[in-house]
């Protein structure tokens, strides 16, 4: 077996077959560590010695502190932290139990009892376009109007050609059809008429809401982002908050709930004034009688024009049902350096496949019922328009109507209630909106122990530096029967340079985190110049604190930016440069051409290992 290994630490390729030493893209060296350890003045030898001074001196502080250390309670301590066994771990449930919750972690689920998101929530969240929502609703009442008033308009027009061509047929007379063509150019000039107005309320109404739609959607993202910034480590520790589904919840969510604000909104106070209007004129311009037995049956004429509508346009696939897929796809597209290292596209795509399976039975299902439903719901309506048409003939038949007030109430009322259920139809989505809102004020309004946006906390003037753990016990949100430290005590003084070793999960990195407070202890104080962490604010704590992770985390954008990050006030590109000297990287930054300037690329692809 070949194995290539790349590392900057040589005591990791000691033992290799053959190293190969690169300077500036070349080959420069190349043999085993003993061949290269003889070259004189040779790179590979120069970076040895000096990795082995540096190890000399290190071995010689450690055997220092450990000889100063005579303390019984501070060797136990450093025992606690480097032997601890796996025994050691176990704990009582009822500790396990409170873990959850008493380090500042998430115990509660991302969709555990959101809050109920209302329209009145929306409309508060919608107060600055007030305006536009004036504006919207003026064009919905004259869309409204519309239809109603278009049906008068159609009724006239079918009862002068059928009536005055029923005289012209029964009498042989064509005075009876001399007034029609004036008759009929007056109601199309009033169509046209209408037609304009109707133009100027369709404009009205979907700039006055879809501005306040757009309007809420970015609301809403900034709200949503800026709460799951605020959220603790502990929240995206857990499996369902990764970052694929975590993502497509925020490009979905706030687009969800728009769909009840914007053009959703302006068609249900659309269908609100058709309602009235219709019927106002079905009773005062028709038959009170026959607009009597079709306000009984609106209902029907509605819900069958409901249904109709919502399966006509489908149940779309919320981001709910693809989390699990986005995660997967996230995950895959984000580390695609090492999916293709280990030859793992082709099992990645079936994954990916399996993950879809469930989304496309579930719409398999949805087809076969909106199949059945779109035709049961034309036969309501259809059987609705032919009991209407039986009735109003009847009445006409007998004497107690004439034939354009049946005309006026059919056409006033049918038109209507296409257009009702049309517009009620678009509530379909108003549940999946109601819960997406509910999921981002839940979000929001979470009060959490430890809470990087909150003004409250100490701020203390100086900072000597003396930190302290006492008695402390700790265990991951995520792993609450795991002790990771237990009655740990550890006292650190100013200047000190302290270096935690041990055993991979022997709590290392997580002091490093209490100190960062990304969690508190279930048990016991970390101390700061006698100040406990949680008395402090976390802002300010965090802006003492200077932390450099194992994998090194760079952002879009320029060198400069990426050195300058997390600072209140922008640096000078003096202060950059004077910061980038003292960890060794302007040599190779200015040989870059655009130097400070230069782009980093998405997480820092642009850089090598050693250069991020």
């Amino acid at each position: 077996m070949t194995t290539l290994a790349i590392a900057h630490r040589l005591s990791t390729i000691r033992h290799a077959d053959k190293i190969v030493v690169l300077a500036e893209g070349h080959v420069v060296e190349e043999g085993s560590h003993d061949e290269l350890v003889e070259i004189e003045h040779g790179v590979y030898r120069n970076l040895y010695e000096i990795q082995e001074s540096k190890a000399q001196e290190e071995a010689e502080a450690a055997a220092l502190a450990l000889k100063e250390a005579t303390s019984k309670e501070l060797k136990g301590e450093f025992d606690g932290l480097l032997d601890r066994k796996v025994s050691r771990r176990s704990t009582r449930n009822d500790e396990a139990r409170r873990s959850g919750c008493d380090n500042g972690s998430d115990g509660d689920d991302k969709y555990e009892s959101p809050r109920r998101f209302t329209l009145r929530d929306a409309n508060q969240l919608s107060t600055p376009e007030r305006r536009y929502f004036a504006l919207g609703m003026v064009g919905a009442a004259i869309n409204g109007a519309s239809f109603p008033a278009s049906a008068v308009l159609i009724s006239q027009l079918v009862s002068i050609m059928t009536i005055d061509y029923a005289y012209y047929q029964e009498y042989n007379d064509r005075s009876y059809l001399s007034s029609m063509p004036h008759r009929v150019t007056l109601y199309g000039c009033l169509y046209i008429a209408g037609a304009v107005i109707l133009l100027l309320g369709r404009a009205m109404q979907s700039y006055g809401f879809q501005y306040m739609a757009e309007k809420l959607t970015a609301r809403l993202r900034g709200i949503h982002f800026s709460s799951l910034c605020r959220q603790n480590i502990g929240f995206f520790d857990k499996t369902e908050n990764a970052t694929g589904a975590l993502t497509a919840d925020l490009a979905t969510d706030a687009l969800r709930v728009a769909v009840i604000s914007g053009e959703t909104e302006g068609r249900l106070f659309q269908a609100v004034f058709t309602t009235v209007a219709a019927l106002l004129i079905s009773f005062l311009a028709g038959s009170w009688l026959l607009s009597l037995v079709m306000l009984a049956i609106i209902p029907f004429l509605v819900l069958g024009n409901v249904f109709r509508g919502n399966n006509m346009r489908g149940k779309s696939i919320l981001a709910d049902d693809m989390a699990e897929v986005g995660a997967h796809a996230s995950e895959v597209l984000g580390n695609i350096r090492t999916v293709v290292s280990l030859g793992l596209e082709k099992s990645s795509c079936d994954k990916f496949s399996v993950l879809l399976e469930a989304p496309m039975t579930s719409g398999e299902r949805d087809a076969q019922v909106n199949g059945l439903a779109v035709g049961f719901s034309s036969f309501i309506v259809f059987a609705t328009y032919a009991l209407a048409f039986w009735y109003g003939g009847k009445l006409v038949d007998d004497g107690d109507i004439t034939f354009l007030q049946l005309m006026r109430s059919l056409m006033a009322i049918i038109m209507s209630s296409q257009t009702v259920g049309a517009s009620i139809g678009y509530l379909a989505d108003a549940d999946g909106a109601f819960e997406a809102g509910g999921v981002i004020l839940y979000l929001r309004d979470r009060q959490l122990p430890i809470d990087s946006f909150s003004e409250e906390g100490l701020r203390p003037d100086t900072v000597v530096g003396k930190i302290e753990f006492k008695d402390v016990l700790f265990r991951y949100p995520t792993r609450p029967n795991v002790t990771v430290l237990q009655n740990y005590n550890l006292i650190i003084e100013p200047g000190e340079t302290i270096a935690f070793c041990g055993p991979s999960g022997g709590g290392k990195s997580t002091c490093v985190s209490l100190l960062e407070r990304f969690y508190d202890p279930v048990r016991g104080q970390v101390l700061l110049d006698g100040v406990d962490l949680r008395q402090l604010n976390v802002r300010w704590l965090r802006d003492q604190l200077g932390l450099v992770g194992q994998e090194p985390t760079l952002f879009i954008g320029t060198i400069a930016e990426n050195i300058a990050y997390g600072l209140d006030k922008t640096p000078s590109m003096e202060e950059i440069e004077t910061v980038a000297r003292m960890s060794n990287a302007h040599d190779f930054i200015t040989q870059f051409p655009d130097g400070y300037n230069t782009q980093v690329g998405m997480k820092g692809e642009q850089l090598s290992g050693g250069q991020k």
